[in-house]
């Protein structure tokens, strides 16, 4: 989504509507979808949401949105837990999987 702030804007994936790229993964849910929000637990109440793990240095993986932000790193690289500090970066460790 870095790409996406020389588009100035981005289009909700179920066609809804379109929002400035600054808002994409900004924390709030802006579209009826929730497709602006794969980096974030914002929209973790909406059916079929996920979360996107980069996972450097191992796979990329989703989990289900409702496992952000709930105390257990289901990311090899802590992403879900956010800047809390109580998920190291393992993927190194994990590796390819």
């Amino acid at each position: 989504y870095a790409s996406l702030a020389s588009l100035g804007s981005f289009s909700c994936l179920d066609g809804s509507g379109a929002i400035p790229a600054a808002s994409v993964n900004d924390n709030f849910c802006d579209c009826s979808d929730g497709s602006d929000e794969p980096g974030t637990s914002a929209c973790a109440g909406l059916p079929g949401r996920y979360f996107y793990c980069i996972n450097d240095l191992s796979l990329p993986q989703l989990i289900f949105a409702s496992r952000v932000s709930d105390g257990i790193c289901d990311c090899c690289d802590g992403s879900d837990e956010g800047n809390l500090g109580q998920c190291p970066n393992n993927c190194a460790s994990v590796g390819p999987q």
